[in-house]
């Protein structure tokens, strides 16, 4: 934690690995559901959020 804190002091803008996943990723009319297979299989609430949208898509 004070490693973290120390670099936050000197200017760095912490983030999550989400986050930076999203940031490196830029294009997502490409490669959406390969992503998306990432995150779902990480963040379960993101498993639960594409399942309901897929459910009422449909």
């Amino acid at each position: 934690m004070a490693a973290w804190l120390r670099i936050q002091a000197a200017g760095v803008q912490l983030m999550t690995w989400f986050g930076a996943a999203c940031q490196l990723h830029r294009d997502w009319h490409n490669d959406s559901e390969g992503l998306g297979q990432i995150f779902s299989s990480h963040l379960p609430s993101y498993r639960n959020l594409i399942t309901s949208y897929n459910a009422l898509a449909k």
